[in-house]
């Protein structure tokens, strides 16, 4: 994209948010005179329906110029030098005895003035006292000038309900006689696409108009409107009634969708031959003296087809709903796989630091040390190293500064939050899978044990699994303010979880009684990654202890002893299905608490 494409791709992007107010920081550089023009029209559509903005703009086109409501003009140092109506500026200016030369841009002009860069025709201010003397000036007259009698309408923060009807008609009949003039009567969905097109400048659909048509000619049976109405036309009172009636929200899908359709059986009656047509399409007109005036009348099961599919369009085109869990999914999905991909170099310098990690541990466990491979302490510095990455990792999923902002603004909107959830943790499973997998592999090559490779990766891959989901804890849970500190949260809870509480030589002490196993084993990952990986060493290899120092057969005996003290399911000797369990769930658990945080924390902003 160009930079004028990304600029109003971003304006868009916050418009679509529709937000009550909203700031743009030179919103037309980059484009040229006519997309400026185009652009500050938009935004005027917006501020007449209520929209507050506030922008900064240099160097605009008087056209342009005289769509904004107030203009704050700065001089030097950021002091005001005129603060009103756009249309007063010139006027003002004037007043102090300036001259703009002919065929000059008045906005250009202004700017002139202000920084004393004109050639300056004014017998009151000389032009060596400017542009202090425009802000003294300012400071004495500007607080006598009187605003008061400006349009309501051109202050989208005095709009009420009494206004913003006076916006729409008065909007609309400008529309309207741009196109027609004075003349009023009824116009052909043709001619009416017309005024449509100066409205909203772009040209309607057929479907959404004849759609639109459709239901004008129901409002207007229902309306007070003393003239008669032509089926299939629209007058400027008739749409004029139409749209009052949607603001104030006093028009009902289903009388729509009914009076449709009887309107649609009473045309067909007519033009059809069969005495059974016309004898069910009268019926349909009669029902509803005869039920119940507060329930539309249903249509009878021999409805056209034609009159079905104007009922779903009805729904689909004017009618919008939020699209469901699954449907926000897939576009989140497909959204997430573009944030992924762009982020590939990212991607690749934490991989390279993740075999940085398990090079240096691997050489300092098999080469400096020279400690056997079953050893449960090998096991869990290296389920503690690959932990501490991944947490940190997963922290900028849910707590970037960038983007927690663009998630409050769109929660706020209708953002199925379970579906952003679940998409996002989606992707980071193949991450974690991929750094999991890559530090073993080389941790494994450089300390050559004797386990094959797929029995030596699961408890690492599941280890992974819940320092995620410690990742997403912190993130989620952690105010905006702090997040700056979610690394240092996280590597402190590595450290406390992963460390302190799996120590295998305090195995004894945590396993002994249920007032610390419990607590221990819903907190430490080691507690259970650790046996696992232990006990399906020493069972898949011949680890003898003829080859043992008399440190290595004592700390054996001794892991051996204190982990079978802790609960494991029954006839599991290996730990295997025990640790898988227990790591399973304590991963979910933490994603569960952690959604519940994304949802919780910082409500007001999501409102």
């Amino acid at each position: 994209l160009s930079g004028g494409q990304r600029k109003r791709v971003n304006v868009g992007l916050e418009l679509a948010a529709c937000p009550n107010l909203l700031f743009l920081d030179e919103p037309t550089s980059g484009l040229d005179s006519t997309g400026s023009l185009l652009l500050v029209r938009q935004l005027n559509k917006m501020a007449q329906l209520g929209m507050t903005i506030v922008m900064v703009i240099h160097q605009p086109r008087y056209s342009l110029f005289t769509h904004i409501d107030d203009v704050l003009l700065l001089g030097k140092g950021g002091r005001t030098a005129y603060i009103g109506p756009s249309e007063g500026a010139k006027g003002y200016f004037e007043e102090l005895g300036f001259r703009m030369p002919p065929n000059e841009n008045p906005a250009d002009w202004m700017m002139d003035v202000m920084v004393g860069q004109a050639e300056i025709d004014n017998p009151r201010i000389p032009r060596e006292e400017l542009p202090e003397r425009l802000f003294k000036e300012w400071d004495e007259f500007g607080s006598t000038l009187d605003f008061s009698a400006r349009n309501l309408e051109r202050s989208p923060s005095n709009l009420n309900a009494e206004s913003d009807e006076a916006v729409i008609k008065a909007h609309l009949q400008d529309a309207w006689r741009l196109v027609y003039g004075p003349d009023t009567q009824a116009l052909e969905p043709a001619a009416f696409a017309k005024v449509l097109t100066q409205m909203t400048g772009v040209p309607p659909d057929d479907r959404v108009l004849q759609e639109l048509v459709q239901r004008i000619d129901v409002a207007a049976i229902h309306s007070k409107i003393a003239e008669p109405h032509v089926k299939g036309h629209v007058t400027l009172k008739e749409f004029e009634q139409y749209l009052l009636a949607v603001n104030a929200g006093g028009i009902s899908l289903a009388t729509m969708e009914t009076s449709t359709y009887m309107l649609s059986e009473g045309s067909d009656s007519e033009s059809d031959d069969d005495d059974d047509d016309s004898d069910s399409g009268s019926d349909a007109r009669e029902s509803p003296s005869a039920g119940d005036d507060s329930s539309p009348p249903s249509p009878p099961p021999g409805k056209s087809r034609e009159t079905r599919k104007l009922k779903r369009s009805s729904r689909a085109s004017l009618d919008r709903r939020l699209p469901g869990f699954g449907k926000q999914f897939r576009i989140m999905f497909q959204r997430r796989a573009i944030q992924w991909w762009r982020c590939q170099p990212i991607r690749i310098m934490f991989l390279v630091v993740v075999e940085f990690a398990a090079l240096f541990l691997g050489i300092m466990d098999r080469h400096v040390f020279r400690n056997s491979a079953w050893l449960p302490t090998g096991f869990m510095n290296a389920q503690i190293s690959i932990s501490l990455l991944v947490s940190v990792y997963c922290l900028s999923t849910f707590a970037s500064v960038d983007e927690l902002p663009i998630f409050w603004r769109e929660s706020s909107r209708g953002l199925n939050r379970l579906a952003f959830f679940l998409v996002r943790a989606c992707f980071d499973l193949m991450d974690i899978t991929l750094f999991c997998v890559c530090f073993i592999m080389l941790y494994y090559i450089v300390t050559a044990p004797d386990l094959d490779f797929k029995t030596y990766t699961i408890p690492f891959l599941l280890v992974c699994y819940v320092a995620s989901g410690w990742g997403y804890f912190v993130s989620c849970w952690l105010p905006f303010e702090f997040v700056p500190m979610g690394p240092f949260v996280t590597t402190l809870l590595c450290f406390v979880f992963g460390g302190i509480l799996g120590l295998p030589n305090q195995m004894s002490v945590y396993l002994s009684t249920p007032f610390y196993e419990i607590p221990v084993g819903i907190t430490s990952f080691t507690r259970w990654g650790v046996p696992m990986e232990f006990f399906q060493y020493i069972q898949a290899t011949d680890v003898g202890a003829a080859y043992m120092t008399t440190e290595e057969r004592y700390l054996y005996d001794y892991a051996i002893q204190d982990y079978r003290l802790g609960w494991h399911l029954p006839g599991d000797t290996s730990y295997f299905w025990t640790g898988t369990l227990a790591l399973t769930l304590l991963g979910t658990a933490l994603r569960i608490l952690a959604f519940v945080g994304l949802c919780s924390t910082n409500k007001a902003k999501q409102a």
